[in-house]
């Protein structure tokens, strides 16, 4: 005889369900592999891409916009100059961007568009990494880590990360990591030589002393490519440069002082999420880790470590350290935000993390508080803005009080999530129109070019802002001494851009000059664009005639 076993002694006595007040919040995260493409793309189009050659472009930026105008070479040229700080990588992508566009629309796209998708690409690098080896939460929370923070958001030069050469490090040490010294580590060193010369070559081959390990050490697949680009690079601009530009442009490194504010600056770069990164020493967060993540993780920190060791003390090495030393930080608080969000902080860590979450959020509020009074009372052009972020602010202040008061780090993750997402608003919808308007000298420079024939030269006697002179959408000269302002005769008008000061004291012996438009810029100043008289050629041909010179 078979006897059914009582099932309802088995499962125990039947529970009472009781729907409490205090039920903490459940979101599951459960991706699968399909979704990671998708989500790490829309994470990319909504912090980076979206108004991403919006903002006018600062002096750094302008002198590359400037040389992607001029005739390409080894080495940038601005104003006709060469550029020692302007290597040949960087100069061809913004060339390449141009061609999307006309480089004479002195668009800022042309440097802030390449710029913004090598700081994507560096997420979808970190991102993929942190998938394979510890599980696709972690790798999206790494990409949300990476591509909501404030410097990724912003991707200009003035706020100091260069991308381009920075994109070229972090795929060179990631391959380090993944697969040691191979042909593709060496590949990407070498492109790391093209767009920002010898130090960011040394941030890799640091990396590998650091990392330790055998299949990562210095081997011939690494470095003869290196030193092939290098010897390359060197031989074409002793051909199309001159020795002197050559010199100029190894030398510029040493000419740096030591970044002791690097850190400060960085952790500023990387919020809300980069101050994490702290916590990832708790054996909580290592413990769920896998041996190869922990690997992945470890070698990470290691070179991040060392990137901002050495970006600190040693000149010229700061520009180069930077974005490895990011990219490490991100990747450290990615995993902690993964630990806050499956709640397995231990009570130390969560207690760190609930703090750090409360005190960014308070500081939010009180930025916000001066925000809303200028949005919604003194500047009612930013009233959407100010009402999108009130109620951005809603549930990320409610979010963040109940995980504190609840405990519960998984709240003040979310909350934090929006937190970038507001200051991606505020950033794209506030301060870039402000500093364009502000700051920018985009119209200043339009309004000159329009008085300008497309493609005509325009003179100076001193070096104009670059951003100025980028804006102009016109190849600028300067000048030795207004006598060589003749030079060559061809009977063609030439263009020249003078204070007033010069205009009025315009030297007897010089050429002699028609004023052809009068500005003056926020702050007052007066600039003169003046002609000398001749034929000026349009791009169709026409000659227009001497008779409207008057």
């Amino acid at each position: 005889m078979i006897v059914e076993p009582n099932r309802a002694a088995v499962a125990g006595p039947p529970r009472n369900r009781v729907l409490r007040a205090d039920a903490r919040l459940t979101l599951p995260l459960a991706l699968g592999g399909a979704w990671i493409a998708p989500l790490i793309g829309a994470l990319t189009i909504g912090f980076v891409l979206i108004g991403a050659g919006n903002l006018e472009l600062g002096p750094a930026d302008a002198r590359l916009g400037l040389a992607a105008g001029e005739p390409f070479g080894p080495i940038g040229q601005v104003y006709g100059r060469y550029a020692p700080e302007l290597w040949p990588a960087k100069v061809a992508l913004s060339r390449l961007a141009g061609r999307f566009g006309e480089l004479g629309d002195a668009l800022p796209g042309i440097v802030l568009w390449p710029s913004a998708l090598a700081a994507a690409a560096i997420g979808w690098i970190l991102a993929r990494r942190a998938v394979q080896e510890l599980g696709t939460r972690c790798g999206v929370l790494v990409g949300l880590a990476w591509l909501g923070s404030l410097g990724v958001i912003d991707h200009s030069g003035g706020i100091g990360l260069d991308f381009l050469p920075g994109l070229a490090v972090v795929a060179a040490i990631d391959r380090l990591l993944s697969k040691g010294s191979d042909w593709a580590a060496g590949a990407w060193t070498a492109l790391a030589f093209l767009a920002g010369g010898w130090p960011p070559v040394v941030v890799v081959l640091l990396a590998v002393l650091v990392l330790g390990r055998r299949e990562a050490g210095y081997s011939a697949r690494l470095l003869v490519p290196t030193v092939s680009a290098a010897a390359v690079w060197t031989a074409w601009a002793l051909v199309a440069a001159t020795p002197e530009a050559l010199a100029a442009a190894l030398a510029l490194p040493f000419t740096l002082r030591p970044d002791w504010f690097l850190a400060p600056k960085l952790l500023g770069l990387g919020l809300p999420f980069g101050p994490f990164a702290l916590l990832a020493w708790s054996s909580s967060i290592r413990g769920g880790w896998s041996p190869r993540g922990r690997l992945l993780v470890k070698g990470w920190a290691q070179a991040a470590i060392a990137c901002l060791v050495v970006g600190t003390v040693v000149p010229g090495i700061s520009q180069a350290a930077r974005i490895p030393a990011l990219a490490g930080m991100m990747l450290a608080a990615g995993t902690v935000l993964d630990s806050a969000w499956t709640g397995t902080l231990a009570r130390g860590p969560r207690r760190a993390f609930l703090a750090m979450a409360f005190g960014l959020s308070l500081l939010w509020l009180m930025t916000l508080v001066y925000g809303e009074y200028l949005w919604l009372l003194v500047f009612s052009y930013y009233r959407p803005v100010g009402i999108a972020a009130a109620v951005l602010a809603i549930p990320l202040l409610a979010l963040t009080w109940l995980g504190v008061e609840e405990g519960s780090s998984r709240r003040a993750a979310v909350a934090m999530l929006l937190l970038a997402a507001s200051l991606k608003l505020v950033h794209w919808g506030y301060y870039v129109p402000e500093w364009n308007y502000r700051h920018g000298q985009g119209p200043w420079g339009r309004a000159i070019g329009q008085w300008v024939l497309p493609n005509w030269t325009v003179h100076t006697l001193h070096e104009w802002p670059s951003e100025l002179a980028f804006a102009t959408g016109r190849p600028v000269r300067q000048l030795r001494t207004p006598m060589h302002l003749a030079y060559p005769e061809n009977g063609e008008s030439r263009h020249v851009l003078l204070l007033e000061s010069e205009f009025e004291n315009w030297p007897e012996l010089a050429p002699r000059l028609l004023k052809v438009a009068r500005f003056t810029d926020a702050d007052g100043g007066v600039r003169i664009l003046a002609r000398t008289p001749g034929t000026l050629v349009t791009p169709a041909g026409a000659i227009l005639p001497r008779k409207a010179e008057e």
